[in-house]
C-alpha cells in the first residue's frame, strides 16, 4: 500500500503577506470609491446651485420687466424713487417697486439683496416702506459652499443712453442726479463672482 503524499498548509509568513496584499487592494479600493462619492457629491452640488441660479435669475428678470414709474414713501415719509441702489455700505440691495404682485395690492415694494453666498428677496406688503416689520425675507440662491465667499466684483449696475452714447453707472438713481426722479435705467446687469467658476454676468431689461 503506498504512502499518502504529505498535505502542505501556508505558512505564517505566506498568510501575512496575503493579509498584506488584500488590505492594500482594500485600501485602493475603498479610495477609489471614496473619490467616485465625492466627484459625484461635487457635482449634485453644483447642478443644485446652477438650478437655484437659474430660477433666481428668472425671478429678478420677470420683477425688474415689471418696474412701474411711480414715486412712494419711506417710514418718515420721504419720496422715493421707483428703483435704488447705493454704493457701499453694509448691504448691496437692488430696492423696486414693481406690478403683477396680484390681489388687492397691484403693486409691491421688493428688493434683492446681495449676500455672501447669494442673493436673498425681500418683499414688502405694499409699495411705501411705513413698517421695515411688515418685510418678509426669502432666501433664493446659495452660490458657493459654507466655507466659500462671493468675490468682491459681484454686484449691480445699470445700463443709461447719454448723449454720447450707452453707459455703465454704478448707483441708481446717479450720484449727480434728483434722488426722488422717477427715470429708469434701460437694463440692470448682475454679476456674481463665484469662486471655482469666474464671473458670471446677466443683462436685463427694465420696465419692458
Amino acid at each position: 500500500m503506498g504512502r499518502r503524499p504529505a498535505q502542505r498548509g501556508f505558512t505564517l509568513l505566506e498568510m501575512l503577506i496575503a493579509l498584506a496584499v488584500f488590505a492594500v487592494m482594500s485600501m485602493v479600493a475603498y479610495q477609489g470609491l471614496r473619490a467616485v462619492l465625492d466627484a459625484d457629491r461635487i457635482s449634485r452640488e453644483q447642478a443644485q446651485r446652477l438650478a437655484d441660479l437659474q430660477v433666481t435669475l428668472s425671478v429678478l428678470e420677470r420683477d425688474l420687466a415689471q418696474v412701474v414709474d411711480v414715486v412712494v414713501r419711506d417710514e418718515f415719509g420721504d419720496r422715493l424713487p421707483p428703483l435704488r441702489l447705493r454704493p457701499g455700505g453694509e448691504a448691496v440691495r437692488l430696492e423696486l417697486v414693481r406690478a403683477g404682485a396680484g390681489g388687492e395690492q397691484r403693486l409691491r415694494r421688493t428688493a434683492w439683496r446681495l449676500t455672501e453666498r447669494g442673493l436673498e428677496r425681500e418683499l414688502w406688503p405694499g409699495v411705501d416702506v411705513v413698517d421695515r416689520d411688515s418685510m418678509r425675507v426669502r432666501p433664493f440662491a446659495n452660490l458657493v459652499g459654507e466655507q466659500q465667499r462671493l468675490g468682491v466684483d459681484s454686484g449691480f449696475a445699470f445700463v443709461v443712453r447719454t448723449a454720447s452714447g450707452l453707459e455703465r453707472v454704478d448707483a441708481w438713481p446717479p450720484l449727480d442726479g434728483d434722488p426722488a426722479a422717477t427715470q429708469l435705467p434701460l437694463a440692470v446687469e448682475l454679476v456674481l463672482d463665484v469662486p471655482g467658476v469666474g464671473e458670471i454676468r446677466r443683462l436685463m431689461a427694465v420696465g419692458q
